[in-house]
């Protein structure tokens, strides 16, 4: 080193995580949460899944894989190529992290699944046939998300309007505002909706049914994560899933439901600080 060279200071990070959201929910939704992580974190986070044209949405959410693993490896290049990566998702988001460890497992030191639908068993067959026609509309929330409002007066309250729906019900009220500030804009006069409907409900009539061809590829240490009253990653459905996936602990919160994580997101967030310092210790 010359006299004159200033010594490069160590980073202070130690840990990318990326966080994958729920379909419908832009990554700044949980900013409460990510609000609570550690110091030690990179956390990184792609704001709207299956918005990209170069990654258009396909069946079984494989181009949103790879939508994942391009975001994250471009990430890690400009932030430090020799940080470990873990990623977390939240429901839809959980499922294409999981799908994104099995296919390019050596890239990730660890996985946490946040109430992940899992299409497994007999549901499995039950899917693949709605798929082909009109009925996944009716067994997943498509139907009625291709029907939702788009647009409302700039002076609404959008925040008591989500609040009142049965899917916000229980979200921590900073959260619901967070939600409306991640997926709305003013617009001449309207406050607009910008995830697309069209991508939101075809996310939901493109969730794969395939999981089980890809137990045993998962070699990432993992952890799926419930609400205590999901009605979504039930133990019929992650049984299966558990079963053939050796690597992953499973874990219930005594709270929440599906959307747990923007309910209660200082605990989930301090879960997630552990089993996130639990895999770079390791």
């Amino acid at each position: 080193m010359q006299a004159n060279e200033v010594p490069k200071l160590k980073s202070e990070k130690q840990v990318i995580v990326h966080f994958a959201h729920a379909n419908g929910f832009p990554a700044q939704s949980y900013a409460k949460l990510f609000a609570h992580l550690n110091d030690n974190i990179e956390l990184i986070a792609l704001d709207k899944f299956a918005h990209n044209p170069e990654f258009p949405l396909n069946n079984n959410w494989e181009n949103q894989v790879d939508e994942l693993i391009h975001f994250v490896e471009m990430k890690q290049a400009e932030i430090n190529p020799d940080l470990p990566i873990v990623l977390v998702g939240h429901s839809f988001g959980a499922v294409i992290s999981f799908l994104a460890c099995c296919k390019k497992p050596a890239l990730f030191s660890g996985l946490i699944m946040l109430d992940p639908p899992l299409i497994t068993g007999l549901a499995s067959w039950v899917f693949r046939f709605a798929k082909k026609g009109k009925l996944i509309d009716k067994i997943t929330p498509a139907g009625k998300t291709k029907i939702r409002n788009t647009k409302w007066h700039h002076k609404t309250d959008l925040v008591q309007y989500f609040g009142q729906r049965a899917l916000f019900k229980n979200m921590d009220i900073e959260c619901i505002a967070d939600y409306v500030s991640a997926v709305t804009h003013e617009h001449q006069g309207q406050r607009v909706l910008h995830f697309d409907v069209q991508v939101e409900a075809d996310i939901f009539r493109t969730i794969p049914a395939n999981l089980h061809k890809q137990y045993g590829k998962l070699n990432t240490p993992s952890y799926l994560l419930t609400g205590k009253y999901t009605e979504v990653c039930v133990e019929k459905l992650r049984n299966p899933f558990i079963k053939g996936n050796a690597n992953i602990t499973h874990e219930a919160f005594d709270f929440g439901g599906h959307m747990f994580p923007l309910e209660r997101p200082i605990e989930v967030a301090s879960r997630l600080n552990s089993l996130i310092t639990q895999f770079i210790a390791d």
